[in-house]
């Protein structure tokens, strides 16, 4: 708590009491005048819409929209706005607020209104959303010109309205922010942006320099860079990212060793057999039962994709992938499902109601334009180029140079090929944050935005997730919040902070139980176990889940205010231990189980692993 001196008199006592609720209020007020209203009954934050023209650049278009925001505001006297774009584009950043609170310190949750927004079209801001359309191309299986021409046919009619789809693009958003801004008052404002949200900041910044005193840009997309150019640059270091992580195995001898000797090969006999047919994999249900599923080409390669943008998602495949060398397929196609959004059970799409596809290409295909030409000409250059890229880049470029490709089919004029000027950012300390296993976007394309700033300083981290600030990663988040609650500069132009490319890595579970040592080492084996498998450790916490344990058995879990709630019916990860009964994963890192074992070691059991301490009991 900051000390205060003693005061000598009543009235300056009072006011210094008052000035941090005062200051408070002062923002409070301004949003009750604007209809503001808590986002919902847990959330700290306090949602206004705003009515804003549908096109800022027409002054004689007379038709509006509301676009809402969502603040928190300061505990003490506020020094303006801390405004987060969030990525995509797609993402509702208002659903993502009061989560990204527990990464921002106390001393910025002083300092600053904290603001998040549903960009124009998105969520509370007239949410145009395509699930079903969605949830279709992500198992169609023809091929990609007319998979593309079905998913936007689709996704279009599904929309509820299209009257906001030639206004989406960032040009026209950053301006409701401006708007935003000018309803509080026109105060300060420090805008963080990540991932598309880079390209969010560094457009408003360039639009509305004044009151700006800060831009943070984490995940950075060189905005001079057209969308071919972007896609061969993102290409590069998808392909570069994945060769790093197969070859980060044969480094490690546990995972060369259940890889059988080299993990690239594993993926290219995968990806070789996969080029000529879906391959069949008896899947488990949450039942007992197992079904005969399909794991396809599209849905290998967008899991693959997907779980490269981190450090932990690159360990989930590399286990994966381990457990591919054995003929076991499941892990693979669990993550597929996650990534798709499917339901593993049902294979009915998981609506998330934080994103929507639409909106990607809403927004995306507003900002790049894709060659000259008809529709079919600029679709048979795209086309082209891609097998190009794929030729030079051949395990996963060609499919990320496609990712854009929808955009030759949205409906809508093709934007001009012309871009930005490079942002200098005169006066203004910009923040531009990169991560060299970043696949999405490279840190050369932030090295080069960093290049021509005026007031730049470059956070670099060795390997890395897209997008560091904010995930625990202490280099990067202490430099940024030490500048956002002091207002001071680093004292250095360029900061390197360590990092790894590939989470660490856990040995597949042991095919037998005669393999373990001890009691001990199965528990401790079917805890780590437990917590890798992809329902579980992608699970978002809100609905309960059930699914299948790997060798037998079932599992359901859900959360609770302690932690999660787990419990095992015959559960198995390796044979001969199987565990029922019921489990809790504390917030604070303890592992508990209580019930039966059945297999090498029989009778009741109690199991607690609280950090390095492990306690294990068997019989009454």
């Amino acid at each position: 708590m900051k000390k205060r001196r003693p005061l000598l008199l009543v009235a300056a006592l009072l006011l210094a009491t008052l000035a941090p609720s005062v200051a408070r209020a002062s923002t409070t007020s301004t949003l009750e005048a604007l209809g503001g209203r808590a986002c919902t009954a847990y959330s700290e934050f306090t949602c206004v819409k705003i009515s804003v023209p549908l096109n800022h650049f027409d002054p004689t278009d007379t038709r509006r929209i509301k676009v809402s925001f969502a603040v928190r505001p300061a505990d003490k006297t506020s020094h303006g706005l801390f405004v987060v774009a969030t990525g995509g584009p797609g993402s509702s950043g208002i659903l993502s607020a009061d989560s990204y609170l527990s990464s921002y310190s106390q001393k910025l949750l002083d300092r600053y209104d904290i603001v998040f927004f549903d960009q124009r079209g998105i969520g509370r801001s007239g949410g145009l959303e395509c699930p079903k359309a969605t949830a279709a191309s992500r198992t169609d299986t023809q091929d990609l010109q007319p998979a593309t021409i079905a998913f936007v046919n689709a996704c279009t009619a599904e929309l509820t309205s299209t009257r906001l789809l030639p206004y989406v693009g960032t040009t026209q958003a950053v301006e409701d922010l401006a708007d935003f801004r000018t309803a509080l008052g026109d105060p300060d404002l420090r805008i963080f942006g990540e991932s598309y949200g880079t390209q969010y900041a560094q457009t408003y910044a360039a639009a509305h320099p004044e009151g700006l005193k800060g831009v943070i840009i984490d995940g950075v997309v060189d905005l001079t860079l057209t969308g071919p150019q972007f896609w061969v640059s993102a290409s590069r270091q998808f392909e570069s990212v994945l060769n790093t992580t197969l070859a980060t195995c044969d480094n490690r001898p546990q995972c060369k060793q259940d890889a059988n000797g080299n993990l690239g090969a594993v993926y290219d006999k995968l990806e070789a057999r996969l080029e000529q047919a879906p391959i069949p994999v008896r899947f488990p249900l949450a039942d007992g039962t197992r079904a005969t599923r399909e794991l396809t080409q599209s849905l290998f390669r967008g899991m693959v994709s997907s779980e490269l943008y981190s450090t932990n998602g690159r360990m989930m495949l590399t286990r994966a992938f381990t457990a591919a060398a054995h003929n076991d397929l499941v892990p693979l196609l669990r993550l597929a499902y996650q990534d798709a959004m499917l339901n593993p059970q049902t294979l009915k799409p998981m609506v998330d109601s934080s994103w929507s596809d639409a909106m990607y290409y809403g927004v995306d295909c507003r900002d790049y334009g894709y060659y000259d030409g008809t529709q079919q000409q600029r679709s048979d250059a795209y086309l082209a180029q891609a097998d190009q890229v794929g030729a030079l880049l051949p395990r996963i470029g060609g499919t990320v140079f496609a990712s854009d490709y929808t955009c030759i089919w949205w409906p809508g004029t093709q934007p001009p090929s012309t871009r930005p000027a490079p942002l200098i950012n005169p006066g203004i300390p910009t923040f531009v944050v990169v991560a060299t296993a970043d696949p999405i976007t490279p840190a050369a394309q932030g090295r080069t935005v960093y290049s021509r700033l005026d007031d730049g300083y470059l956070i670099t981290t060795q390997g890395g997730p897209h997008v560091t600030f904010g995930r625990g990663i202490a280099c990067p988040d202490n430099l940024i919040l030490n500048f956002l609650e002091t207002g001071r500069r680093p004292t250095k132009r360029e900061t390197v902070c360590p990092g790894s490319v590939v989470g660490d890595y856990l040995a597949l579970a042991p095919a037998q139980a005669r393999s373990f040592a001890s009691l001990s080492d199965a528990m401790v084996s079917f805890q780590k176990q437990f917590s890798r498998v992809p329902e579980y450790w992608y699970w978002s916490g809100q609905v309960a889940q059930a699914t299948a344990c790997p060798v037998a058995g079932t599992m359901r879990f859900r959360a609770t205010d302690s932690g999660y709630a787990i419990r095992f019916d015959g559960c198995s990860f390796t044979r001969g231990v199987a565990i029922s009964g019921t489990g809790h994963d504390t917030s604070s890192g303890r592992f508990t189980v209580n019930g039966t074992i059945a297999g090498r070691w029989q009778g009741p059991i109690r199991f607690v692993h609280d950090g390095a301490q492990v306690d294990v009991s068997l019989g009454g």
